[in-house]
């Protein structure tokens, strides 16, 4: 049986591939759960896919070890419309504490059209469970485990999310904590997506995530607390904090085009 958090990608339907010594593919089919109304897959899911992707390009560059996102850098240039989304990260540095990766995000169906891309630092620690990639050769695939779920049941209900008066919130049940048992870094962008949706920006274009402490008691509390007009878009600072007045756990920057714009 599958641990179950490895359902976390699962439920978004995520499948990985090893395609060099530090290089690996992570792709996510567009779903029922997984799209906007324009049939576009959702900030949401891209974020989860390179997180995943790049998490696993970073740990592979220090193995026996692995590590955890310090941050990430994405700049989107267009949705994927088509699917699945490829994220294509590529260790570019691995030292004692820290393995920062490159990926390049495309939409598989559409030509590889570019849909983003991406710079992500990631913290080296010691490791617990058994990796997948520790013995994988080049092209072997592991598929995550799915979780049972309806196909159009939103993302926001299978991982318990709500919304009051701007606050999103996500318990830190086990279907939403990673092997450590901290909140999934996937989710993060579950959370950056919904705050963001939920101040009227749309059409996300850049998204700068800096992870500052791992949330352990929960529930995850997203909420922006800057709002900044700009010429063509808006610029909002979004914060995490581990549970009502917890310490901060991730500091982020969204940039997207106003509602109705």
């Amino acid at each position: 049986m599958a641990p179950d958090y490895e359902h976390i990608p699962g439920r978004y339907g995520y499948w990985l591939e090893r395609t060099g010594e530090r290089s690996v593919a992570g792709r996510i089919p567009l779903l029922a759960s997984t799209t906007e109304p324009d049939g576009t897959m959702r900030t949401a899911a891209v974020l989860m896919a390179i997180d995943m992707t790049c998490g696993m390009a970073a740990g592979i560059a220090v193995l026996p070890k692995w590590t955890v996102t310090a941050d990430a850098d994405v700049h989107l240039v267009a949705p994927c419309r088509v699917g699945p989304l490829r994220v294509d990260a590529t260790g570019v540095r691995a030292g004692r504490t820290m393995s920062i990766v490159e990926a390049r995000v495309v939409d598989e169906g559409a030509d590889d059209r570019l849909v983003a891309l991406v710079t992500a630092n990631h913290g080296v620690l010691e490791s617990s469970f058994d990796h997948f990639l520790a013995d994988a050769a080049v092209g072997d695939i592991q598929r995550f485990a799915r979780p049972e779920h309806r196909d159009d049941e939103p993302l926001e209900d299978y991982f318990g999310v709500t919304v009051d008066r701007g606050a999103v919130r996500i318990p830190l049940a086990t279907r939403a904590a990673n092997p450590w048992g901290i909140l999934h870094g996937g989710l993060h962008g579950l959370l950056v997506d919904v705050a963001a949706t939920g101040a009227g920006v749309t059409a996300i274009r850049d998204v700068t995530l800096r992870f500052l402490n791992p949330v352990r008691i929960g529930p995850a509390i997203a909420t922006v607390t800057d709002d900044v007009a700009r010429a063509d878009d808006r610029l909002l600072r979004v914060e995490v904090r581990d549970g009502d007045d917890g310490r901060l756990a991730l500091l982020g920057h969204v940039v997207g085009r106003r509602a109705g714009g």
